[in-house]
Parts: structure tokens; sequence; C-alpha cells
């Protein structure tokens, strides 16, 4: 179990993505640096670099600019990971909140949808989140 969006979590997270070949088959003319991080504690964020649908790296976020950002509450988090809600409809009702290209976004929403939807499949401690 790996505290959510820990340095460890994104390492396993970037192991499942690389698992998921409908993912990365989706996603093989995406390339872009994706910051993730809790509502308030964007200090504590932590990153994955996507190279032509693979994730390349993984690890704690830094002052770069990242192409996209994605930010929750935990408990908005949890309702994502846990198929409660999705992508899109987080993201509508502002649960979710993103900053970057929409457009891109859009492009490529099916295959988005399919990697937060994935977050789930990491085995995830969400107690003192």
């Amino acid at each position: 179990m790996y505290k959510f969006l820990s340095e460890e979590w994104i390492k396993a997270y970037m192991e499942e993505w690389n698992k998921n070949d409908n993912l990365k088959e989706g996603l093989k003319k995406f390339s872009a640096s994706i910051k993730y991080f809790i509502d308030g504690k964007e200090d504590e964020a932590v990153e994955l670099i996507v190279e032509r649908g693979e994730a390349k790296s993984a690890g704690k976020a830094n002052a770069h600019k990242y192409d996209f950002e994605m930010w929750a509450t935990p408990e908005n988090w949890k309702i994502l990971a846990t198929g409660q809600m999705g992508p899109k409809a987080a993201m509508l009702t502002k649960k979710l909140k993103f900053k970057g290209s929409m457009i891109t976004a859009m492009r490529y929403m099916g295959a988005f949808e399919e990697s937060l939807r994935m977050m789930g499949r990491v085995p995830t401690d969400w107690e003192g989140v």
C-alpha cells in the first residue's frame, strides 16, 4: 500500500500506466509533463512524464512549468480513483481542477479518463492523505 500521490505511489502508477496497452496506443501521439497534487498541498506534488504514450519517468514535482496540472481534495481524488465519479463529470463540477490545453485534453478524453480510472489499480492507503 502506498500513500496517495507519494513518490512511491506515482512510481507504482507509472508501472500500471505502462502495462496498459490500450492507454499507450491511445496516446501514441501524445507527450506531456503532468503534475498531480492534493488541493492546498502543491509543495508535495508529484509528476509523470509521458513520451508518445509511454510513461518515461515519475517522481517528485519541481518548479518547472508543466503541460498539465491536476488537483483535487483527498475525498474527490478517492471518488475519481474508485470510479464513483467519472473524470468528465469531476471536471465539469470542479471537483477535479485542471490546468493545461483543454483542446488537447478533449482530443485524448478517452485515454485521459482511462488514466484517471487506472489510479484505482494502485494499492492505495487513503488514511492520512
